[in-house]
């Protein structure tokens, strides 16, 4: 009864994780969807003179490099979350297979 109890508390955390992950999700994705929109309109206004050009292009540069760094460093926290993916699956699967077996053992025992 004490691995029923564990199990439904996982189901309920984990119901409320994914409840949370997608407002999370929903949230980032509309700011993300209205910086684009900023951006839109800002790069659609006219350059006034030869120094706002100047500052502009600088701006983008270092706007673009900002943008490149983070997915950079985007794609290494993805990397380390599918290794740890990997152990847990590994862990996992150990522990089920040993679950398992330890089951088949003492079913035997008991027909015996």
């Amino acid at each position: 009864m004490v691995v029923t109890a564990q199990s439904s508390s996982c189901e309920l955390q984990t119901e409320v994780q994914t409840s949370v992950l997608e407002s999370q999700r929903q949230t980032w994705k509309a700011r993300g969807h209205a910086k684009e929109k900023w951006l839109e309109r800002a790069l659609a206004e006219p350059v006034k003179n030869p120094d706002e050009g100047e500052k502009r292009a600088l701006w983008i540069r270092h706007a673009l490099e900002i943008v490149k760094c983070a997915q950079q460093e985007v794609r290494y926290e993805a990397a380390l979350l599918d290794a740890y993916t990997a152990h847990l699956s590994a862990l996992e699967m150990s522990l089920m297979a040993a679950s398992e077996s330890k089951l088949g053992v003492g079913s035997a025992e008991q027909r015996v």
